[in-house]
């Protein structure tokens, strides 16, 4: 583990966790600039999605974390533990949502059209997010004996590396996504795709991550919350479907 990148002495020092995130943040807001850019798009519009999804990212990944590693009397015994680390990806997904929507209305802007726009950033963002995980040495899988098994420092035998897989699923996904996104399609289509494979691969990894159980045996909240996402974003990948194909009976 490599959690601390550079220590400047004095108690101060640059987290590798903290580098990615920031790193991560720019990557989507390069891709959203780009993509805002070639529709011809409010030019202040990628400023005003990475500020709201700061913000709104952070609070939704901080809240729900807390929901699942403290109670109200830890929390209440020792807030400052808490607020200093530890972030849950699904619940900064929701507050990142959220925020979209707060954008939509003040930018009088189609919220389809910036689920679209922000679905392929998302997805570079997380991927490079993760590598911050791995350098930190949370969010790691359960043993293993494969041969890319990682070992960290917490933990006496191997793991998966899920942050690595993470990384390079979202990577594969992305360049995806970026070359089908000039295809013409309706609003949300794009999005839709995006967010319901997303939510797949999230369910499946949890498998072999160390997580947090849900009430339901066997199964872990994060993945009830990637099944919400593929129900919610399936649905509505397969009503632009039926729309796409009526057209072409139609024609």
């Amino acid at each position: 583990m490599y959690p601390v990148l550079l220590d400047l002495g004095g108690g101060l020092a640059i987290y590798s966790y903290s580098v990615f995130l920031a790193l991560g943040y720019l990557a989507a807001y390069w891709v959203v600039s780009a993509e805002v850019s070639r529709r011809g798009m409010d030019p202040t519009l990628p400023s005003a999605l990475l500020l709201a999804c700061f913000i709104a990212g952070l609070v939704g990944a901080k809240i729900l974390f807390l929901y699942q590693n403290a109670t109200l009397s830890e929390f209440l015994s020792n807030p400052a533990r808490y607020f200093v680390s530890g972030y849950a990806s699904v619940g900064g997904l929701v507050g990142i949502f959220c925020a979209l929507a707060i954008v939509s209305k003040l930018k009088k802007t189609n919220f389809q059209v910036l689920l679209d726009i922000v679905c392929p950033a998302l997805i570079l963002g997380y991927g490079v997010g993760r590598i911050g995980c791995f350098l930190n040495g949370c969010d790691y899988g359960i043993a293993c004996s494969l041969p890319w098994a990682v070992s960290f420092s917490d933990r006496v035998v191997n793991v998966h590396p899920t942050q690595l897989y993470d990384t390079l699923f979202m990577a594969l996904f992305f360049v995806f996504l970026w070359k089908i996104r000039t295809v013409p399609r309706p609003a949300g289509l794009l999005s839709a795709l995006g967010f319901m494979i997303l939510g797949i691969q999230r369910f499946l990894i949890e498998f072999i991550r160390e997580t947090t159980p849900s009430f339901v045996e066997g199964i872990s909240q994060a993945q009830l919350t990637a099944l919400l996402l593929v129900a919610v974003f399936g649905i509505r990948l397969f009503q632009l479907s039926g729309d796409i194909f009526g057209e072409s009976k139609g024609d």
